[in-house]
């Protein structure tokens, strides 16, 4: 089959669905070769070398959705698209509404498949999800929400794929703990417990002051927090909640970096810490793309006891209730003085994480769109 990934979305990457969406198009080229095709608004950077792509070269900022339903009749038809074999894969609501459209005015043969992070809480999500021929969900507590929130959804038509993770990225980090806090400047006499992403999603704060506040009551010397992936303003902001808290000497926050270094910071850490809050869209969709890179770490995790994180880290990481500080600080404290038991689940979540990752997620796509119309079978 064919497969074209659609998507408004230009590079460099500049957000986690950027990311995710160049790691998934690298996943599919592997497998599809020639037959896949990404289509992006704009940006043919070094980091999508090696994926077939359409760059549509827009400069413009506005506008783009009106584009596109301009374009795309015209590119199915000059590309020779409209046909069974052909999958249109998108996680762009906007996107997907359009090509539903054109696919029946014109009546178009290709497939749809959905890839769904979250509902959108308005008409899309019941126009999307009826006029697809198969859904994708990153979760099963969001299969479970679509299938009860909109009517008519067979639940066989939408597949849960969890991921992703590249684990070989992690092979040229590999090393002495102490080795990798002494490279990067990190106190290699501390306990760090480290978050590493960005610090804010949608707008939201995603939990940094429940870790700085469990700081504040643990009262350890030894104990430093280290956050990686932080806006200037973002971190000015924690640093003066950190000296509110009277431990700004524990916290050391670090800008956004380069993914390689993202993962040696991973791996410097002694304890990694998902800190989300116990609110609806992190409660309902806010499942870490980050869980996957901690899990293939091989370093302890500490999660929020979220359901939706729990779906994946429940037997191989330490939960903590949500939002509280005191629990976070004696999790913190466990981990610390019993290491050997975090490392123990973090080499199950590391085993764990070689089944997460984005080829075989890309592949379990395939394969179940090859199953749903087998007229799409390559």
């Amino acid at each position: 089959m064919k497969l074209i990934y659609l998507t408004a979305k230009k590079y460099p990457a500049s957000t986690a669905d950027h990311i995710f969406v160049r790691e998934m198009s690298k996943a599919f080229s592997k497998i599809l070769g020639g037959d896949f095709l990404l289509v992006l608004a704009g940006g043919t950077a070094e980091e999508l070398s090696g994926i077939n792509k359409m760059d549509l070269g827009l400069e413009i900022q506005r506008g783009l959705s009106l584009y596109y339903f301009l374009w795309l009749p015209f590119f199915i038809r000059k590309k020779e698209l409209n046909d069974p074999k052909t999958v249109f894969f998108s996680n762009d609501a906007n996107l997907l509404a359009i090509l539903i459209f054109w696919k029946k005015a014109l009546g178009f043969r290709c497939r749809i498949a959905s890839d769904w992070h979250m509902l959108f809480e308005d008409w899309h999500d019941a126009y999307v999800a009826k006029n697809s021929d198969a859904l994708v969900c990153t979760t099963g507590h969001l299969k479970d929400l679509i299938s009860k929130r909109i009517d008519g959804i067979d639940p066989a038509s939408i597949l849960v794929a969890h991921g992703g993770v590249d684990p070989d990225i992690f092979k040229a980090t590999d090393g002495h703990r102490t080795a990798l806090k002494k490279r990067l400047g990190l106190p290699e006499g501390a306990f760090l417990v480290g978050y590493v992403g960005f610090y804010r999603t949608m707008g939201m704060s995603k939990g940094l002051a429940t870790m700085i506040n469990a700081l504040s009551l643990m009262k350890k010397d030894d104990i430093k927090m280290v956050f990686v992936g932080g806006k200037p303003e973002e971190i000015e902001e924690y640093l003066l909640l950190a000296k509110e808290k009277g431990v700004s000497e524990s916290c050391i926050f670090i800008p956004v970096v380069a993914s390689p270094e993202v993962i040696s910071y991973e791996q410097a850490m002694d304890v990694l810490i998902i800190p989300y809050p116990d609110r609806p869209h992190f409660r309902e969709y806010g499942f870490p793309m980050k869980a996957y890179e901690y899990m293939a770490s091989g370093n302890p995790i500490i999660y929020s006891d979220l359901p939706i994180i729990a779906e994946v880290l429940g037997d191989c990481a330490t939960a903590f209730k949500a939002d509280s500080s005191k629990d976070l600080a004696e999790k913190i404290i466990q981990a610390k003085n019993d290491f050997a038991h975090g490392e123990d689940l973090a080499r199950k979540a590391r085993a764990k994480a070689g089944d997460c990752t984005w080829e075989k997620r890309a592949e379990k796509i395939i394969d179940f769109v090859s199953l749903k119309y087998p007229a799409a079978i390559r």
